[in-house]
């Protein structure tokens, strides 16, 4: 398809009143019935539009998108890689039935030595370049399964930063079962940002993410994560949704259990199971669909009340997939080039320390892009922008909110990273128009009662660096 072929808006309902879509600007705008025939025959050459109506027209910048729709493709030069997931162990105490990473072990297992560990570190602060704040990220598995090294890699990173006149951040995902005092004062010592992998309720915390030994989770695990709350009370909390599992179900548990910050997101098959023996796919959209409308619906009822602090729940539980990020996307305006820092900004190193775009292709060699004692490092794929280069991206209206999607993803549901999934494209693009709907309806006093209750951010000024 042709940039000309493409339509610089989107139209849609939200029961029964039309709304649009300005792609390229990403604002979203209610119609009125007097000007949805316009936009329906936009393309079409057309008679004198009356003043109010072009105005409208012009003030949406739909009139001079119309006459000339060549966006240009986005050239984006190399960044510097900030962000490093270090794989300490390649094995796990859990047997999560969706594991992406062949139950922890990456297709290889084993557990990395203080020598790559080093080599990591210098490898991070070398391709940083000028940047004065890298972070540096603790994975596996289970990664305090290899806690003295965590704790030697810290200090040596802390040491090689401060050498380089830099900053480091630390940050580690957990599935928490083996927290207990001394791991949390660690985290707390060191600043550390924590994820930790919980999946909801009883039921489904054990029958997805039961111990290797077939013991569920739920009961042992529960009580680490509130004291490692109590300490840390920013830590986040991160859920697998698996079948039809309800979204609000398990939104409401990891609040309940003091999670402020959370995430969900779709299962993704793995890459390391044989085609043979790949199960059918148990990614259902359905519930998810219908949480985005529940969401759409509060977020709407709330505003009118003005109830701040249901507001901030919403905002705080809508990571992953929900309503929040594509209400960020139209407020600021923000076209999105790339979906993560995926071989950007971010890489993933494994226990031997081959280097890999992101920690969800660490064991796949064919996504080997060096290693860390070597000087080569070719990510040349990854510095280009998926919707400029992409047709099934190009034609799409979601493409600068989903900017192609999760490459791991992608390659696990379709064969291939550059093409989506389409429950996952179907879930966004139900985002942004849900989100649209939302815009739409805030008046300046919303947005300035949303900006003063630091529910969302002001749009940052185009001079602030």
């Amino acid at each position: 398809m042709s940039k000309k072929e493409v339509s610089p808006f989107h139209l849609f309902e939200y029961r029964g009143h039309p709304y649009l879509l300005n792609i390229e600007k990403m604002a979203a705008h209610s119609v009125s019935t007097e000007l949805l025939p316009i936009l329906h025959n936009i393309r079409e050459p057309q008679t004198k539009l009356p003043a109010d109506q072009e105005k409208i027209l012009r003030s949406w910048d739909l009139i001079s998108e119309c006459q000339d729709n060549d966006a240009p493709v986005v050239q984006m030069e190399p960044v510097p890689i900030t962000y490093l997931y270090l794989f300490l162990t390649q094995s796990c105490n859990l047997r999560c039935i969706y594991c992406y990473g062949d139950g922890g072990e990456y297709g290889a297992g084993g557990s990395m030595d203080s020598a790559t560990a080093k080599q990591a570190v210098d490898w991070l602060i070398t391709w940083s370049g000028n940047m004065k704040k890298i972070h540096l990220g603790f994975f596996g598995g289970e990664p305090f399964i290899n806690f003295p090294l965590m704790k030697a890699t810290v200090d040596y990173a802390q040491s090689k930063a401060q050498e380089a006149h830099k900053e480091v951040a630390f940050y580690v995902t957990t599935n928490a079962t083996l927290l207990d005092d001394e791991k949390i004062a660690f985290i707390k010592e060191h600043q550390f940002s924590v994820q930790i992998s919980f999946d909801g309720p009883r039921e489904i915390q054990d029958a997805q993410r039961p111990y290797a030994n077939g013991q569920g989770s739920y009961d042992s695990v529960v009580p680490k994560i509130k004291k490692l709350l109590a300490c840390v009370p920013e830590a986040s909390g991160h859920g697998v949704l698996w079948g039809d599992t309800n979204p609000q179900l398990v939104k409401a548990t990891l609040q309940d259990l003091g999670f402020t910050s959370l995430t969900l997101a779709p299962a993704s098959s793995s890459l390391f199971t044989d085609e043979s023996e790949k199960k059918p796919s148990s990614r259902k959209t359905q519930a998810q669909l219908q949480a985005l409308e529940q969401e759409t619906a509060a977020w709407l009822h709330h505003l009118r009340s003005r109830d701040k602090d249901i507001l901030h729940g919403l905002r705080a539980s809508s990571g992953g997939y929900g309503i929040y990020p594509g209400m960020i996307a139209l407020l600021h305006n923000r076209r999105k080039y790339h979906f993560c820092g995926v071989g950007r900004k971010m890489a993933g190193v494994s226990v031997t320390g081959d280097i890999y775009p992101c920690h969800r292709f660490v064991g796949n060699d064919d996504y080997k892009l060096g290693h860390v004692g070597d000087e080569n490092f070719n990510r040349d794929d990854y510095l280009q922008s998926p919707p400029a280069l992409r047709a099934n991206c190009a034609s799409c209206f979601a493409r600068y909110y989903c900017a192609g999607g999760c490459r791991h993803d992608n390659l696990s549901s379709s064969g291939s990273s550059h093409v989506p999934s389409e429950e996952i494209c179907r879930l966004r693009r139900r985002e942004l128009e849900l989100a649209a709907v939302i815009v739409s309806n805030l008046s300046s006093d919303d947005q300035a009662f949303l900006v003063n209750e630091r529910i969302i951010a002001p749009k940052p000024c185009p001079l602030d660096f």
